[in-house]
């Protein structure tokens, strides 16, 4: 009974495969346009990605804090009204957390072919060069 199961659902790795196999294609789609990419440019990809989160939770991420500034703006607020700001500001924060998520998987395959080609270029040279930027200072 359990081989039957196993032929009509198929196994779990057989599962985890079906529901990569179109990441792993869009990365191999990618990956040949990351090849060809300058160092500097390879290195901006990854600034790139940043800045995606960033702008997609921004919104998010202003209403926190104006709601924390109102927060702190009134210590004398009543504690129920704080209360209901709080649980409002755990609310975003989830609704940013699920927006990073959606933007993360989106990425997914542009990061990854980034990932490896980093990996393929320091595992074939010693040394590589860059542009110094903000976030080496």
């Amino acid at each position: 009974m359990l081989s039957f199961i196993k032929k009509f659902l198929g196994t779990k790795s057989e599962k985890d495969i079906r529901e990569i196999t179109p990441i792993l294609n869009k990365i191999k789609e990618i990956y040949p346009e990351t090849e060809k990419l300058s160092n500097d440019a390879l290195r901006a990809r990854t600034d790139g990605f940043r800045k995606r989160i960033a702008e997609a939770v921004s919104g998010k991420e202003q209403q926190i804090a104006g709601i924390r500034e109102k927060i702190e703006a009134g210590p004398e607020m009543d504690m129920d009204e704080k209360e209901r700001l709080y649980e409002e500001i755990d609310q975003l924060e989830k609704e940013a957390y699920q927006i990073t998520q959606e933007v993360l998987n989106e990425i997914l395959p542009e990061a990854f072919a980034v990932m490896k080609e980093t990996a393929r270029r320091f595992k074939e040279n010693e040394v590589i060069e860059v542009t110094a930027t903000q976030n080496d200072r």
